[in-house]
């Protein structure tokens, strides 16, 4: 409870200060952005100041070389030296021609020639500006990074006489210069961004990033950090200020790390965090010495409960004389005790009277012949009877506990499962299974409710052997079914078997055969020799037939002398046609009848069932029908199927009868 308790204080107190960290984290992010702000633009206002006066420079110098341009370049640069204070003012200052080259410059050796002409900020002063502004420059023979400011000189009717210029070198000592040791607070610093399509570093505290390109917007100095997501918390983007020079459109930009702009916060919350780690835990001290002392008589309460299990007796140290919670609470625990004792005895009793019956029950159970169990909602066996037990070979104790797979192994469960699911869904179950020594089980499985009858609690299990009853079945169906002569299927056998092997066929998709035999003229050897001799010479007849068929296909005799072969599964046409030549073939062999030789012809007709034609039974019969008479029509001992011409036997006695 302590520690639940000084949880949702820690929980509280973290929210607050986590609230307080965000205000205070964005008043003084706001409040930091505004004086920055504030720097910056003095900044540039300075900046732009310290150029227009040097604007004002340049105008008086371009007064002062007016009436001397016709001086020599040393005569001009000794004035301009007089003139203007460098490099206070300027680190150079120099004259160019209205053509571009120069006539002096204080930066140039005297006797080198240069031409200006196609620098941006003499072209703006063609074009008729007073003051220009070039873009970042680097010097052509010291490679330092600088600036020119320019005027023109013009004559009394306006024209051009010559362009007055000075040199900002930033890698010298002058006003621009000093902007790049400036510093913002402590560790801030401040850097110039040229203006134009490819803007550059003209002043970085970095010096070798001077001249590198850098952002035409958003520039930070190189100062961006990665976007944290816990921003608020550990702060690490600077403060950054932006402002744009109006003489030329260069941006100054000051950067305030955030080591430094957030360093009052971080290290107020740091003492927060002591602070609060301390004040929690006193506070968890606290509420767990006072909740201690609360629960004292429940913990008093409590022990006494424990001795309950093993001392009976300690009934009595129950505080039931409290007048409060814990008074209640025990008068209530000894009134259930002492209703719990006189139900423990009325259970005890019930649970004698439940074991004697259970008793009795089990004896009857073991002495029944069939099998009877039940299994619990885990599916296994919580009792079987010795019929059941010694069907496995097994004592009745060491097959209760096994689950259903363990004891029937997986085929047989794999098999069962389907009427387990049924009879645990709620219905009773009741199937016929046979095992694979050839015994018939009749199998039932029916569900145990639980007392609100909501919920399957097991399955009772009762099996009784039918394999008796199942052989009597099958012989009084094989009977219905046989032929008594010939021992073939009979016409109603043959009606069902070629059902069958239809529907199996459009089920499956592959097509199955009729084939029609018929023995030629055995009318005359009934009539010459009587029906005794023909009789047998069916059954001769009728064992090659079942010679002539592949295992798994049916021989019927549905007529006195007419045959029919139903193949199942014909894959090949090829194959009704092979069993009908051995058909044909089978009968040309003489058959030996009591003493006598006796020759018989057959005649076959054959059609093929396919599953996509729909064909019905009486149609598939009716074409093979027709293909026998086709085959006999055509001379007898032959094959015919539908649009096929008759195949005939190689040697054919012309369905002949001969005895000797």
């Amino acid at each position: 409870m302590a520690i639940a308790a000084a949880g949702v204080v820690t929980l509280i107190l973290v929210t607050r200060a986590c609230y307080a960290q965000f205000y205070a984290y964005e008043s003084l992010r706001t409040l930091l952005q505004a004086q920055q702000d504030t720097l910056v633009k003095l900044v540039a206002g300075q900046l732009d100041e310290k150029l227009e006066s040097r604007e004002v420079v340049l105008r008086r110098l371009a007064r002062t070389l007016s009436p001397h341009l016709d001086a020599t370049p040393r005569q001009q640069s000794a004035i301009a030296a007089d003139t203007v204070d460098m490099p206070e003012s300027f680190n150079a200052v120099f004259l160019a021609r209205p053509d571009g080259t120069l006539a002096f410059s204080t930066a140039v050796p005297e006797g080198v020639k240069m031409t200006v002409g196609e620098r941006d900020y003499f072209r703006a002063i063609e074009r008729g500006a007073s003051f220009a502004v070039s873009d970042l420059l680097q010097g052509k023979h010291s490679a330092a990074p600088g600036v020119i400011l320019a005027v023109p000189m013009h004559d009394a009717a306006g024209d051009l006489r010559a362009v007055v210029g000075g040199v900002l070198n930033l890698s010298a000592s002058n006003f621009l210069r000093e902007l790049a040791h400036s510093r913002v607070g402590v560790t801030g610093y401040y850097c110039l961004v040229s203006a134009g399509a490819n803007p550059r570093y003209a002043l970085h505290p970095e010096a070798d990033r001077v001249l590198a390109p850098a952002r035409a917007i958003g520039e930070t100095c190189g100062a961006e950090q990665p976007e944290s997501d816990w921003e608020v918390l550990w702060p690490t983007q600077p403060i950054v200020s932006r402002y744009l020079l109006s003489s030329n459109g260069w941006e100054v930009v000051a950067v305030l790390p955030a080591e430094e702009a957030y360093a009052p916060l971080i290290d107020v919350r740091k003492r927060t965090l002591v602070i609060g780690l301390i004040s929690l835990l006193i506070t968890a001290a606290m509420m767990w010495l006072v909740i201690r002392r609360l629960l004292a008589p429940l913990e008093h309460l409590h022990r006494t409960v424990r001795q309950l299990a093993m001392q009976p007796a300690a009934v009595s140290d129950l505080p039931v004389r409290r007048d409060d919670e814990i008074g209640e609470l025990a008068g209530s625990f000894a009134e259930v005790l002492h209703q719990l004792s006189e139900r423990e005895a009325a259970l005890k009793a019930a649970k004698d009277r439940a074991a004697a019956s259970e008793k009795r029950i089990e004896a009857i159970a073991n002495h029944v012949p069939d099998f009877v169990a039940f299994i619990d909602v885990n599916e296994r066996f919580a009792f079987v009877n010795q019929a059941y037990a010694r069907h496995f070979g097994l004592p009745a104790d060491q097959v209760a506990g096994l689950s259903l797979r363990e004891l029937w192994g997986t085929p047989e469960y794999v098999a069962n499962a389907p009427y387990l699911e049924e009879a645990r869904s709620g219905r009773v179950v009741t199937f016929t299974r046979e095992a694979a020594d050839g015994l018939a089980w009749e199998v039932t499985y029916q569900p145990a409710w639980n007392d609100a009858q909501d919920t399957v609690s097991g399955l009772h299990m009762f099996a009784r052997d039918v394999t008796g009853e199942r052989q009597k079945l099958r012989s009084l169906e094989a009977q219905t079914l046989s032929d008594h002569l010939t021992g073939l299927l009979n016409r109603k056998g043959f009606d069902r078997r070629l059902n069958e092997t239809m529907a199996r066929a459009d089920a499956g998709g592959h097509r199955a055969a009729l084939l029609l035999v018929d023995l030629d003229d055995f009318k005359a050897v009934n009539d010459t020799y009587g029906h005794p001799v023909g009789d047998r010479l069916l059954v001769s007849f009728a064992e090659r037939l079942a010679t002539c068929v592949r295992k798994g296909d049916a021989v019927a005799r549905i007529g006195g002398d007419e045959f029919a072969i139903i193949l199942d599964n014909v894959s090949n046409p090829a194959t009704v046609e092979r069993i009908a030549q051995a058909v044909v073939q089978a009968a040309l062999r003489p058959f030996p009848v009591d003493g006598l030789t006796l020759v018989s012809t057959a005649s076959v007709g054959s059609a093929i069932h396919r599953p996509d034609t729909g064909s019905s039974v009486s149609e598939l019969f009716m074409r093979a029908d027709m293909a026998l008479y086709e085959a006999k029509r055509h001379g007898k001992a032959r094959h015919a199927a539908p649009n096929c011409a008759p195949v005939g036997a190689p040697t054919s006695p012309a369905g002949a009868m001969s005895g000797t």
